[in-house]
């Protein structure tokens, strides 16, 4: 089974991105005019997951901390080619210390992004190119040697 967390994420994420989810028996739809995409849990933190490219199907399993560099990768494709998850560990808190120096002053940042009820917002960063959504935190490593990951602000450990 996905994580109550995970789909959670999973839903604002594609929100984000401009596609529709459905939840089935089993299994997780994504789509929008471009892409679609199908989510299947596996054995304990293990998915497999489908996705169309060119005139294709492409179907891979991975770890389910893998699963928002995957999809963010297919969100942002321009074409339809296959994508590949990045080869480092899922950017994490201690990637964000690193690229704001300190992260008592990002976490006055990000608390005055809540309290004015703001959905969206880039904060920046220069690897670690970091966006507000609807209290999730989407982490990108731009020269991608680092997974992208999602953080919820409600759920997660932040």
């Amino acid at each position: 089974m996905i994580d109550q967390i995970i789909k959670k994420n999973i839903r604002l994420l594609s929100e984000r991105y401009h596609h529709d989810i459905l939840y089935y028996e089993g299994v997780i739809t994504i789509k929008n005019e471009k892409n679609i995409i199908e989510i299947f849990s596996q054995i304990k933190d293990h998915v497999s997951i489908t996705y169309n490219f060119e005139d294709e199907i492409e179907k891979v399993e991975i770890r389910d901390i893998e699963i928002y560099d995957l999809l963010i990768k297919i969100f942002r494709r321009k074409n339809l080619e296959k994508v590949n998850l990045s080869p480092g560990y899922p950017l994490n808190l201690a990637d964000l210390e690193e690229e704001f120096g300190n992260l008592h002053r990002f976490e006055k940042e990000l608390i005055a992004l809540i309290n004015t009820k703001t959905d969206y917002s880039f904060i920046g960063g220069n690897r670690v190119l970091t966006e507000f959504y609807k209290n999730i935190l989407i982490l990108r490593d731009d020269i991608g040697s680092s997974k992208s990951n999602v953080l919820n602000i409600s759920n997660d450990k932040i």
